[in-house]
């Protein structure tokens, strides 16, 4: 192990060390608990109020689309904070709710779940908010001629047919760079509502709007925004207490708003420093491993094989054909897919799509650089035992961390059976890019390697779009994903390169990469 190596992982474990200690000083009082019934299994969550605060009142907060419980954490503790008891229900299908998913069912069980949060915890409707993002917005809205409370709060409501009535006192966010069909679907619920209503008369007879666009913010980022809590908190305050001047809801808020906003970044902080802690662990264990592998398969040292290790006779495509070869099988993949999806039998809502492709396309490059693709082939069981644990390490340690603070990535025993189904086709793919993309190198061609390996991953991505809307495949999910993959690509790429260089196995690498493409798609996508 190199010097550097050692040093980054000590860093890297007293990262994860001091960020563990600061959520959890940080982190409100929560328990969980499942409501079932009514063929409706819902894992919920409940954020209390700090020790000493009563709860003025209760939020129910709804996630969107392939989200779960956990990304709401954030507003429900700032909920919390001020006084609310926060319950968060994972929706059917999504985060540990094994339920199969529709839309008409996410909405059923969520009615039903709400009706079940008041009566088993004795919730008063008249001191209730409810909010919802994208798709859980739009359920939040629809659910109020079934469950009226004292407000409702949507951010981003998804596209839906508007309720029979609009909801009490309903407030609605838009992102400044949310997809359009979105933004139309607020400006259409303004129109009904009749604009904008905020006089403590409009709060008081149930009747207030209002339309905020929220600047610079993303359909996913609005979830962390703090200008989005702070109006939602003040918005809930004067729905349930109408009585009361705006002015001094406001100056109570501030006041409770400084701990509260102190609390908020520093559980932020200390998740996203573990995260990284847990990145600069990576490249002393990739070592390890690597050489763990060469020990028991040669008397040779990693980087001997690395500095051995030849490329196939046959000559591999330049990067520019590469590229091209890539833009070609990802259209040939979504026309195969118009017809038949290979993988449908994994129930994933638009992840079958999504690793159908994958397969597809990788399975036509491979074929396209056959000859090459066979001297890649490296069967060295060493190596490829190494890649699997160091790739179902990665996993668990990366899902373990994000599933206790930012977003659920632990599989749960319908999602490992997914997980398994979706490996070989992902591994076909990967090990195709690594077929296309050759030794890792090092200096410009390293960092030129990395942005090619960026670019194919980005026509899959563009070709999947390019189908929703010429042939209308229906899989909008994958294009409003697109920021959470790009950025799992970008840190993907850069431990599956990291063990490849170790290991100067093209084969290994790709089994690498598999797992951790499979792990994302069977824990982000709506279980079917």
């Amino acid at each position: 192990m190199k010097r550097w190596e050692a040093i980054l992982a000590i860093i890297g474990g007293c990262l994860v060390a001091c960020s563990a200690y600061a959520i959890q000083r940080a982190s409100l009082p929560r328990h969980s608990f499942t409501l079932d019934q009514n063929n409706c299994r819902t894992p919920i969550t409940v954020i209390e109020p700090p020790h000493g605060m009563n709860a003025g009142g209760a939020a129910i907060l709804l996630h969107g689309l392939s989200a779960n419980r956990r990304v709401m954490i954030y507003l429900g503790e700032d909920f919390a904070g001020h006084g609310f008891r926060t319950f968060l229900p994972d929706l059917a299908g999504h985060g540990d709710n094994t339920n199969s998913f529709t839309f008409a069912k996410a909405e059923e069980c969520a009615d039903w779940s709400v009706q079940a949060l008041m009566q088993r915890e004795k919730l008063d409707p008249r001191k209730t908010i409810l909010l919802g993002h994208s798709m859980g917005g739009a359920i939040a809205i629809r659910m109020a001629d079934m469950n009226p409370v004292a407000a409702t709060i949507a951010l981003s409501p998804a596209p839906m047919t508007l309720p029979r009535r609009m909801p009490a006192n309903l407030l609605v966010f838009s992102a400044q760079f949310d997809l359009g069909v979105l933004k139309r679907q607020a400006g259409a619920l303004a129109k009904a509502a009749g604009g904008t209503r905020t006089a403590p008369d409009d709060f008081a007879q149930k009747r207030a709007f209002e339309w905020q666009m929220v600047p610079y913010a993303t359909h996913t980022s609005e979830l962390l925004e703090r200008e989005v809590a702070h109006r939602s908190e003040q918005w809930a305050a004067e729905a349930l207490l109408p009585n009361v001047a705006p002015r001094t809801l406001i100056l109570n808020l501030d006041l409770a708003t400084h701990e509260m906003f102190h609390r908020e970044r520093l559980r932020l902080t200390g998740a996203i420093a573990g995260l990284l802690g847990l990145l600069l662990l990576f490249p002393a264990c990739a070592t390890i491993v690597s050489l763990a592998a060469e020990a028991a398969g040669t008397k040779k040292t990693a980087q001997m094989a690395v500095e051995d290790r030849a490329e196939s006779p046959r000559a591999r495509p330049t990067f520019l054909l590469g590229v091209a070869e890539q833009a070609v099988c990802a259209l040939v993949a979504v026309l195969i897919l118009a017809l038949v999806i290979p993988l449908r039998f994994v129930y994933l809502y638009q992840g079958d799509y999504l690793a159908s492709a994958m397969f597809v396309s990788g399975a036509l490059l491979l074929a396209l650089n056959w000859s090459y693709a066979k001297g890649c082939l490296e069967v060295s069981w060493p190596k490829i035992g190494a890649a699997a644990v160091l790739g179902m390490a990665a996993m668990l340690a990366a899902g373990g961390w994000l599933n206790w603070q930012l977003t659920d990535l632990w599989l749960n025993g319908a999602r490992w059976l997914r997980f398994a189904a979706l490996l070989p086709g992902a591994w076909i793919f990967c090990f195709a890019e690594e077929v296309l993309l050759g030794t890792v190198g090092k200096g410009k061609h390293r960092a030129l390697r990395y942005g090619v390996s960026l670019a194919l991953r980005l026509e899959l991505w563009l070709a999947c779009v390019l189908a929703y809307y010429e042939l209308a495949s229906g899989e909008a999910l994958i294009g409003l994903l697109v920021i959470g993959m790009a950025v799992f690509s970008a840190v993907q790429r850069l431990g599956t390169d990291g063990l490849r260089h170790r290991t100067g196995s093209a084969t290994a690498a790709a089994v690498f990469d598999a797992i951790l493409s499979a792990w994302f798609i069977a824990a982000v996508f709506p279980l079917t």
